[in-house]
């Protein structure tokens, strides 16, 4: 049951990946997003680093890859947390007036 989630999961957080390397290669955003985002590679980047750490997350603590080990567990709950950080906080700085000076 939890595998099916995961692959729906999976899927749309890569559709997600795929919008922000589209950003980040040709500078087209979703509809919803062109009005307020002034940077849109800034947005893409953002994007990619969040859904990677999503997806992450989700596949470590779902398919048990790192077969119960506390150390290898604790370093990728980090790793993926920075990741998530950083992509939103990336996200949000691309809806930000830019302060040059």
């Amino acid at each position: 049951m939890y595998e099916y989630l995961s692959v729906t999961a999976a899927l749309l957080l890569g559709a997600m990946a795929l919008c922000g390397v589209m950003a980040v290669a040709t500078g087209w955003l979703l509809p919803w997003l062109r009005r307020r985002t002034l940077r849109p590679a800034l947005w893409g980047y953002g994007t990619v680093l969040f859904s990677g750490g999503v997806l992450l997350s989700m596949s470590y603590g779902t398919f048990g890859v790192f077969d119960d080990s506390p150390a290898l567990v604790d370093a990728a709950f980090v790793a993926t947390m920075v990741m998530i950080v950083a992509g939103g906080y990336l996200q949000m700085l691309s809806t930000r007036e830019r302060v040059d000076g």
